[in-house]
């Protein structure tokens, strides 16, 4: 496989760059991984998100509108 990351590649975010766009602290986006809400893989003591997987999680946090009640 080449080194050059090809256009259908995701890219592969660090912890930190997770941590910033959620707004959320390193710890909490560790505990999110670990608890099987965000998937991400661990090299080492290093931890990589695809940002496709990022953005299903993101997706995951919406709710979906309720259905009004017919009478």
């Amino acid at each position: 496989m080449s080194a050059i990351m090809t256009m259908t590649e995701d890219k592969e975010l660090t912890l930190d760059e997770v941590a910033k766009r959620l707004r959320l602290s390193r710890m909490t986006v560790l505990r999110r991984i670990r608890a099987g809400r965000i998937r991400a893989r661990q090299e080492g003591k290093l931890w990589r998100v695809r940002e496709s997987d990022l953005e299903a999680y993101i997706e995951s946090t919406y709710l979906e509108p309720e259905e009004p009640e017919e009478d």
